[in-house]
């Protein structure tokens, strides 16, 4: 039996075969098949125990693809002597970083929730992946307070001109989304409102209360989310990719310091550009907000501006304002952190983006809610 790859001779209780030419993915994929048929037509031809010699004197080049398939060969003459003679030193260079490469494991199949017990332990897993996910996040904070220590201590080593290029990239393209939907959220939010008071002959309370509601809640969050649902998977998919293209590996075998020079100029462009945009959009709430007063209820511009000159206090922005570093800094760390994670696969590229979204969306919603309920209970909204 032989091929322009290959030739297999059986000798007794021996057989030999025989490996020649280019042993790469592109030659052997097409001759597999048949290589298989014969080597097992050969092994069959003996009712006893066979010595199998497999010589690659005659292999011009060879890649791992090759080395699988000897390996495939080795494993499917079982209970038999299988021998490797006159190998190229490639071949077994390869065989060394292959060692531990099992191409019998398959992939696991998911296992089916087939009753109550079984979703709750499918429960439970999810819970406990949950908090070891959010338990990260005090390794994360330590992290980045040394990189601010180590930047306080030698300031010429920040990348500044990386933290513009980041600031520009976050606010400048997000202005109009963040424009738009605070405008159309503070319109509805306004009609809903000014229906409900119009019933009790409350009008007059409208603007006030809209205002304070605006700026205090409805335009960080709308900012906050998206912010995470865009410059978050962006970052998580940019350092993903350099996981992925091992650029980031590239780094710490120069010396360079992932967290200074990745994570701290996005972290200082976030806490610049986050609340540029929750400026933009409380005014722009605000403008949804005076464009549907006067268009439903005919209340002009300047009976809105002293509604909110009246009801919008310097605490209701700063409640406002006070929220944003926080949120600038949980949503890059989170997203850097999920970069990291990011294996050598678009399907784990995919995988910690959307989990760096969802955890950005959660940390937002917490992080506000915390704040807001802290500043009530030590009475700092001047009411």
């Amino acid at each position: 039996m032989k091929s322009d790859l290959y030739s297999i001779i059986v000798e007794n209780n021996r057989i030999n075969i025989a490996l020649f030419g280019r042993w790469t993915l592109a030659h052997i994929g097409a001759i597999e098949r048949q290589l298989f048929k014969d080597y097992k037509l050969a092994l069959g031809r003996k009712p006893y125990k066979l010595n199998v010699i497999i010589s690659g004197r005659g292999i011009d080049i060879v890649d791992t693809s090759a080395v699988l398939m000897i390996k495939k060969m080795q494993i499917f003459a079982t209970d038999m002597d299988v021998e490797l003679a006159d190998m190229p030193d490639e071949f077994n260079s390869l065989s060394l970083k292959l060692a531990d490469f099992d191409i019998t494991q398959k992939h696991p199949k998911q296992s089916k929730i087939r009753g109550p017990l079984d979703m709750l332990e499918a429960f439970g897993k999810a819970c406990l992946r949950s908090y070891r996910a959010f338990a990260e996040t005090p390794q994360l904070l330590g992290l980045f307070l040394m990189a601010i220590l180590h930047t306080l201590r030698k300031p010429f080593e920040f990348r500044f001109t990386s933290m513009v290029y980041h600031i520009q990239y976050m606010t400048i393209p997000a202005i109009a989304i963040v424009f738009a939907v605070s405008f159309m959220v503070g319109a509805v939010l306004t009609e809903q409102v000014a229906w409900r008071l119009s019933i009790f002959g409350a009008e007059e309370y409208v603007v006030g209360f809209i205002g304070m509601v605006t700026t205090r809640e409805t335009s960080i969050l709308l900012t906050g989310m998206l912010i995470a649902g865009r410059s978050s998977s962006s970052i998580t998919a940019e350092i993903g990719s350099m996981r992925m293209n091992e650029e980031i590996d590239a780094m710490k075998v120069i010396g360079l310091d992932v967290m200074r020079f990745l994570v701290m100029p996005r972290v200082m462009a976030m806490l610049i550009a986050f609340p540029i945009l929750t400026v933009i959009g409380i005014f722009a709430g605000y403008a949804g907000s005076a464009f549907l007063l006067y268009v439903r209820y005919d209340i002009g511009l300047s009976v809105f501006i002293d509604g909110i000159y009246d009801g919008v206090t310097i605490y209701d922005i700063g409640t406002a304002l006070v929220k944003t570093p926080f949120m600038a800094v949980m949503l890059v760390l989170v997203a850097c952190n999920e970069g990291m994670k990011v294996q050598s696969n678009a399907a784990s590229l995919g995988y910690h983006t959307t989990v760096s979204v969802v955890k950005g969306l959660f940390l937002v919603i917490i992080i506000d809610a915390i704040i807001a309920i802290y500043f009530t209970q030590v009475n700092l909204l001047g009411s």
